[in-house]
């Protein structure tokens, strides 16, 4: 069954952005990518604490540029119409292009998984307006499943969703 975590990850949103809006980036000395790279390590062990023990999850963050896969997390869109911004590179590549192709999703029509929140800017104040995810099932378009996207947060809710062992396992 799967639990709404939608409100744990505004709050880590909210601390995430402090942070480096606060800690890190008024400081021109820590506005670099040495720092940005301490930020992330930090975030991931926040992710650890606020996101995944709240949920009873004993996971550890091991990829600290996508703390989403740590877990099952599942993005849904909530309304008719919400834009996806796909990256143009294959699945794989390190380097992402976005906005290419921008597409509207349809009530469950898709299935994304959230892999991190995003920022058009690393060095600069922090939002957090978006949020990258991993397209996993696509209906009107499945030639990109495995491609990162970006969402509007505020278009979306997530989910934590059992794991694919929890699900044999459970006798629903």
């Amino acid at each position: 069954m799967k639990q709404e975590c939608t409100d744990l990850f505004f709050r880590y949103r909210e601390i995430a952005r402090l942070i480096w809006n606060l800690g890190f980036w008024p400081n021109s000395e820590l506005r670099d990518w040495d720092s940005v790279e301490i930020y992330r390590e930090a975030t991931a062990r926040l992710f650890e604490g606020l996101v995944l023990l709240a949920l009873d999850r004993k996971e550890r963050v091991k990829d600290k540029y996508y703390p989403g896969k740590a877990a099952n997390f599942l993005v849904l869109a909530k309304g008719p119409d919400v834009k996806l911004q796909v990256d143009k590179h294959p699945p794989g590549n390190p380097v992402h292009v976005w906005g290419q192709p921008v597409l509207r999703l349809g009530p469950d029509s898709s299935q994304l998984k959230f892999l991190s929140f995003f920022d058009w800017d690393n060095l600069a104040p922090r939002n957090f307006q978006l949020l990258e995810v991993l397209i996993q099932r696509l209906d009107d378009n499945p030639s990109l499943v495995g491609h990162h996207a970006l969402i509007e947060l505020e278009k979306c809710s997530i989910w934590l969703a059992p794991d694919v062992f929890e699900e044999k396992q459970s006798p629903e």
